[in-house]
């Protein structure tokens, strides 16, 4: 797809969060900071993305994490091309999408079948929902692939509502939109949508019984592709 076509759809930025954790086991903290840049392609996107933990999420994480990943946007939609990821400076992981014969190859070879749905990753998931821009899911079930697991998420809507919420980027008029996981209704993934900044996640939050893990939006800057 031309470039030219991509520019509706997302442009280039960079855009940084502070990870915050709320636990049972661990109390509350502020865990590491994570920085993602989304740049053009001549064929779409690619996305590059680092974790850096501090304190005892250090210790108990281990390595910082970075994932990379390209893709175009057909239909409205984030449609992947590679993923990678591992420790910095590393690749431990590869995954490989064969969308004509629908399916989802890893680097331990074992491959599994695409579900029927929007199929993204987790690299670029917040780029994905960012894409849905105003209108959410519907009916239709969100599979993010984990690279680092060898493993499919299924989530579905569960809401969708407009809030207003104070950022570091001042107070924004945004779109929350909640998905829960299948089979698993007590783990949700939040996202707070800003229509001021191309859909992108001001805030995501990921809960569990256990803990919540949030994603506080630092910077976000436009950058030249």
């Amino acid at each position: 797809m031309p470039k030219s076509a991509q520019a509706a759809a997302l442009e280039p930025v960079s855009i940084s969060y502070t990870i915050g954790l709320e636990s049972t086991k661990f109390g509350d903290a502020t865990v590491g900071k994570i920085k993602t840049t989304l740049s053009s392609t001549d064929t779409g996107y690619a996305i590059e993305s680092v974790t850096r933990f501090q304190g005892m999420a250090a210790i108990i994480s281990g390595s910082n994490h970075q994932e990379a990943c390209e893709f175009e946007v057909r239909d409205g939609q984030a449609v992947t091309s590679s993923y990678s990821g591992g420790r910095i400076g590393k690749i431990d992981y590869q995954v490989g999408f064969d969308w004509e014969n629908k399916k989802i190859d890893f680097s331990n070879d074992q491959s599994l079948d695409m579900p029927q749905g929007y199929i993204v990753n987790n690299c670029v998931i917040w780029f994905a929902a960012a894409l849905l821009k105003d209108q959410g899911l519907g009916d239709t079930a969100l599979y993010s692939i984990d690279g680092k697991k060898n493993r499919v998420r299924g989530f579905k809507q569960r809401s969708r509502e407009i809030e207003t919420i104070e950022t570091r980027l001042g107070e924004k008029k945004v779109i929350k939109l909640v998905l829960e996981r299948e089979l698993r209704p007590n783990r949700t993934v939040t996202f707070w949508l800003s229509p001021d900044d191309q859909y992108l996640p001001l805030r995501i939050r990921e809960s569990r019984k256990s803990r919540t893990t949030t994603f506080e939006v630092e910077t976000l800057e436009l950058t030249k592709s």
